[in-house]
């Protein structure tokens, strides 16, 4: 007696799906679909170098400690 080798339609189907995606990925369908453009600009007055945070956050501090 010979047993029957078949194969689930589950499997054959996601075999499908997972070629096909691959395929057309590769042919370059998918080129801009997940790429996303940050469009920004940046004013030289907008920049704040790492002394002046430091000395922002010691005043602040000061200021805090003399309202107590």
């Amino acid at each position: 007696m010979q047993t029957s080798r078949h194969i689930s339609f589950a499997i054959l189907t996601f075999t499908v799906l997972a070629a096909g995606a691959l395929l057309l990925e590769h042919t370059d369908f998918f080129a801009g679909a997940f790429r996303t453009e940050i469009l920004a600009r940046v004013d030289a007055g907008d920049v704040v170098s790492v002394g002046e945070a430091v000395t922002a956050r010691n005043i602040s501090a000061s200021d805090k400690a003399s309202a107590r």
